[in-house]
């Protein structure tokens, strides 16, 4: 049914004010605040009913319900916040309910503390070949290999490993509820049998299996999932490295952070000592068979000499000889450029690089991290209204109620 535009307000006003459909003087009161005089608003009221739009049911006016949306099919923001008005009890019981709930579970959740180390690669891990670099290509020229660049690391992967991981996992950590020191197996209580445990109980009805694994070894998977949540990896591109860990207990969370700083130096340095070794390995190895090849070509001159004074030659003589003069002038610089590399060889093998630089140190947090029990509040309370709107409008849409 198409209504006027005036025909319209008036319901609108008895929507916002149904008591003016019985109450003469909030009427009166109310046809002035729309700028109608109340004998105007009584007579619109007494058309409306005629016409069946306002329905009384006993004591109860009901007013017929619109539908929320339009002819053009848009929503009728209007229709739907009178109905939302109606419901607004309903509503704020659901809102109160949430917020509740949200704040109870704010108070008895873990609390956990964060600590962050902040480290950034030094130059020298960003170098391929280090000082042995400038040699390469004259070894390539002289077709000797196996003198590769120095292995390059990337530090997240490292953190993300579950060999550190699992280091992290049985080391014993010194903490208040452990002061002798304990694995985090035993600070999580991993090792006990927990009094709820419904994956226990459907265990029980399922088949079983038919190996048995080891129980430490589950216990430490166990524990090694949760610390990947606990722990955070973050790179920038200035290649700013931030580790964050979240544990119980303050200390704990600074001492596994820095333990990881620790562990990450350590790993990169013996992985580049090994490979500093194994290079002047190699190139000790391939200057004393430079030195045997240029001695034997030397001595190869030598006898052709003795056998062929150079006033005797002919020309194929000469090319033999020129030959022979060449092969020790090769192997010479062979040998030169190999004792060069040996030399520089030792000396990355003696030396300490810098490798990983430790801008910022892991310390007890003084304030937790989470839970964040603003947060959760007030999301609590936008959830239930949220909820108990759109609960509204579906009871609504469904069954005009």
């Amino acid at each position: 049914m198409k209504l006027t535009p005036h025909e319209e307000k008036i319901l609108q006003i008895i929507r916002s004010n149904p008591e003016v459909l019985a109450n003469p003087e909030k009427r009166e009161s109310i046809a002035k605040a729309y700028g109608l005089s109340e004998k105007t608003l009584r007579n619109r009221i007494a058309e409306l009913k005629k016409r069946g739009l306002i329905k009384l049911d006993g004591s109860k006016q009901k007013l017929e319900k619109k539908s929320l949306l339009t002819e053009d099919n848009e929503l009728n923001i209007l229709e739907l916040w009178e109905r939302l008005k109606l419901k607004k009890k309903f509503i704020s019981f659901i809102s109160l309910t949430s917020t509740i709930i949200g704040l109870i579970y704010s108070l008895i959740a873990t609390i956990y503390f964060e600590s962050n180390i902040s480290m950034y690669p030094a130059g020298e891990l960003g170098q391929t070949g280090g000082a042995l670099g400038e040699f390469q290509g004259i070894a390539k020229t002289f077709g000797i290999g196996g003198l590769g660049p120095a292995p390059t690391f990337n530090i997240p992967d490292i953190i993300d490993s579950r060999r550190l991981k699992k280091d992290i996992v049985l080391r014993k950590w010194k903490t208040k509820k452990y002061p002798q020191g304990s694995s985090l197996i035993e600070y999580w209580d991993l090792n006990k049998d927990k009094l709820f445990s419904p994956r226990k109980w459907i265990s029980m009805f399922l088949p079983k299996e038919k190996y048995n694994n080891n129980r430490q070894d589950k216990l430490t998977f166990e524990a090694i999932s949760i610390l990947d949540d606990l722990l955070t990896v973050k790179e920038d591109i200035s290649g700013l490295i931030t580790v964050s860990v979240l544990i119980q207990d303050p200390q704990l969370s600074a001492d596994i952070a820095n333990y990881i700083a620790e562990f990450v130096k350590e790993f990169i340095s013996i992985q580049q000592q090994r490979e500093a070794t194994r290079n002047r390995k190699f190139v000790e190895n391939q200057k004393l068979d430079a030195k045997k090849f240029l001695e034997n070509a030397e001595e190869a001159l030598t006898e052709f000499r003795k056998q062929n004074p150079i006033q005797l030659d002919t020309p194929e003589l000469q090319m033999k000889r020129s030959r022979l003069e060449y092969t020790i002038e090769e192997n010479r610089a062979v040998y030169i450029t190999l004792g060069q590399q040996f030399e520089i060889a030792k000396i990355e093998e003696a030396k300490e690089p810098l490798l990983i630089n430790i801008l910022d140190v892991a310390e007890p947090s003084v304030k937790k991290a989470k839970p964040k029990r603003k947060l959760i509040i007030i999301l609590s309370m936008l959830l239930g209204l949220i909820g108990g709107s759109s609960f509204c409008i579906m009871s609504y849409t469904v069954s005009g109620k």
